[in-house]
């Protein structure tokens, strides 16, 4: 992205802001909770960043994997690998830099290890995500540089429903893959009890693409291999009283899906020989996940409330190749946390002190390993404490972890990584602040970052770990504006952030020749080859920005008109200047939205730029024009019963979009053209 484009989107944001339309009525909204601080603060009253997304705009917005459904938020792509993988990118990073929670506990599951692993964390019953980034991440890993995700849902309840038996039933359809998926919900309770069950089945055929997946080939204008299947169930239930609750839910996940052919043998250039397709490669995931909470109100003089969260999951998946299977990853998992959340103290108004553990033994079976047996675990402190006084609030947050890495036949590797966060909000006037974060974040690397060695056909990669590598030590720096007038509501976040010893996965531009098992600068044209990337660390600077201005145009008895304007940017370089692989580029837009008591519909156009800044041995990915129309209509059709019909026409311009975000750029691109329609019945 050029000066000149960084600057019109910047000044084009910030002119539209203060002229807004004079004669609407400002549309007051209230303020939400933030559930994954144990501080119960308000999105208004916290001075550390958050996104939130329930309601109507959450099942709206829910997909099949975290990150397609959060990819229209402000500084979050969708890291795709197919259809049945979306991982969460956040202001560029992604991974085990990005912690994705169940309900504040980690997925247990290997997502971090691979690109094309799918995270087993499922957002389609979630009550609400919020995506939380400053000193609240310290609660939940030091390593989570990027943010946390917490999908949250009500596997275990945690109060007595109002009434004995209420749910909800959904049923979606997709064109673009002739998708269909099925899901219900039912909660219920009675005096001390209550309970939970739910379960969803998902099933599709190869998507829709608007263009050849690989140029020059013909694959019929569908995205071959990219088919997926699902399905779960879950049952939990608490007992509740006055002094709190305890529950536990048990949930059984099977997941299939396949990884696009062209993914697999990807020649340097980034194209194939004709009808070379390597073998088919599907995953096939299966997992079950116990979990347990406990919450003691007043259980100290000096403490409100004692928290007790308890997981424990057994996680498979095999890669086949051609129906046969070629290795098994396996990951057997528990975590627990317990937090006290303080009574004000000294000159603190909240706080809370905890400590979490996380034991797993992770493994790659089968001819294919690229990693070793290994047991991880670790054993964090934590801590987050908040000052307010008139116009300022203060926000601070620590942890400390020791993380162990003992992989089988090699020497075992620990890291200390030593985090704080602290941020300032200032109420500059009722309706406009500002925010101020620093932090210190180390994170450990991980298991594959060190010990990674061989040819992974999931990815078409061969990998190659480092056991030298260092702990990696982030410095953040972020400034935030809020405005809520009549006239428009704004909020703008800068940040700059440096990185020493930063990990990164590096393609050398070496080919792994299959055939004869060596390193090659050239493929024999009748070989299969796959590059070489290589764990590799370096200091890195990551600098961006968000903006978005919603604007009331017309206000009306029969519902509102408003507008919102968008913009978001990263930029990430090594120290010796080479750019940072796989970035988003600059993406903006507009979407015009009209909401009345019963039904609303939004037009949303996005433009992404050219990524002109791909990576070293990286292909750079064109612009393109995202044109998106969706409209629900919620409607009474019992006592006690209402239904929400919903219908998203997704991609309307038929545009060739591949994401300089994802590994498969080059080999698999988004959907093309195609509507998805459905209905949600509430009792």
């Amino acid at each position: 992205m050029s000066h000149y484009q960084f600057n019109v989107a910047m000044y084009g944001l910030l002119l539209i802001s203060q002229h807004s339309y004079a004669g609407s009525e400002h549309i007051q909204e209230l303020d939400q909770l933030i559930i994954s601080t144990p501080l119960t603060e308000s999105t208004a009253n916290t001075a550390l960043p958050v996104s939130i997304l329930s309601g109507d705009e959450l099942r709206m917005k829910a997909s099949s994997s975290v990150g397609e459904t959060l990819k229209n938020e402000l500084g979050i792509s969708n890291q795709s690998f197919g259809p049945g993988v979306g991982q969460p990118v956040i202001r560029g990073m992604t991974g085990s830099r990005v912690h994705v929670l169940q309900s504040g506990l980690g997925s247990l599951d290997v997502s971090s290890l691979s690109p094309d692993h799918a995270n087993s964390t499922e957002a389609l019953w979630a009550e609400r995500i919020e995506v939380l980034r400053g000193p609240a991440t310290l609660l939940y890993g030091s390593g989570a540089i990027g943010g946390v995700v917490n999908v949250i849902d009500n596997r275990i309840p945690d109060s007595i429903p109002d009434t004995v038996f209420e749910g909800a039933f959904e049923q979606r359809y997709n064109t673009v893959n002739e998708g269909k998926s099925s899901a219900f919900k039912v909660d219920g309770g009675k005096g001390v009890f209550a309970w939970h069950f739910d379960g969803f089945y998902r099933d599709s055929i190869d998507q829709q693409i608007a263009d050849n997946a690989i140029a020059g080939e013909n694959d019929g204008g569908r995205l071959l291999n990219s088919n997926t299947r699902a399905k779960s169930g879950t049952a939990g239930f608490s007992i509740i009283g006055d002094m709190g609750f305890v529950g536990f839910s048990i949930n059984h996940l099977d997941n299939n899906y396949g990884i696009p052919l062209g993914a697999h043998h990807e020649e340097e250039d980034g194209h194939h020989g004709d009808d070379d397709h390597g073998a088919e490669v599907r995953i096939d995931l299966k997992q079950t996940r116990y979990d347990m909470k406990a919450e003691i109100k007043d259980p100290f003089k000096f403490a409100d409330t004692l928290r007790i969260r308890l997981s424990y999951n057994d996680y498979q998946h095999t890669e086949l190749e051609d129906g046969a299977a070629a290795v098994v990853f396996n990951n057997e998992g528990f975590e627990s946390r317990m937090e006290l959340i303080q009574k004000p103290w000294a000159f603190f108004d909240h706080g809370v002190l905890g400590v979490q553990t996380k034991n797993s033994e992770v493994s790659a079976l089968g001819e294919e390993a690229v990693i070793p047996k290994a047991d991880i675990n670790s054993f964090s402190f934590f801590t987050m404490q908040d000052i307010h006084t008139e116009h300022l609030t203060y926000e601070v947050g620590l942890r400390v972890e020791q993380q162990w890495v003992d992989p089988v036949g090699l020497a075992e590797v620990s890291h200390t990584p030593v985090s704080f966060s602290t941020s300032a909000l200032w109420s500059v006037t009722e309706q406009d602040s500002v925010k101020l974060t620093f932090s210190r974040s180390e994170r450990a690397p991980d298991v594959q970052e060190l010990f990674s060695d061989g040819a992974h056909h999931g990815t078409g990669t061969y990998n190659r770990g480092n056991a030298n590598l260092t702990l990696e030590a982030s410095h953040n720096i972020e400034l935030g504006f809020h405005f809520d007038h009549d006239l428009f509501q704004a909020n703008f976040n800068l940040y700059q952030n440096w990185v020493l010893d930063y990990i990164s996965q590096t393609n050398n531009g070496q080919l792994f020749n299959e055939h004869d098992e060596t390193f090659v600068n050239n493929c024999p044209p009748d070989d299969e080859c796959m590059p070489v990337f290589d764990a590799e660390q370096q200091d890195a600077e990551f600098q961006g920005f968000e903006a978005q201005v919603k604007i009331p145009l017309l206000s009306t008895d029969y519902g509102y008109l408003n507008s919102e304007l968008f913009a978001d940017y990263v930029r990430g370089q090594f120290s010796n200047g080479d750019d940072i692989p796989r970035m988003p580029p600059l993406r903006y837009g507009m979407q015009l939205g009209w909401e009345s008591s019963d039904w609303a519909t939004q037009l949303r156009m996005t433009r992404a730029e050219k990524q002109e800044n791909p990576g070293l041995n990286e292909t750079e990915t064109d612009g393109y024009w995202l044109l998106d129309l969706s409209a629900n209509y919620r409607v009474g059709i019992a006592e006690y019963a209402e239904m929400l019909l919903f219908v998203k026409a997704n991609n309307l311009l038929d545009q060739d979009i591949r994401h300089s975000v994802s590994y498969l750029r080059n080999s698999s691109p988004e959907a093309g053209r195609g509507a998805e329609m459905g209905l949600r019945i509430e009792f």
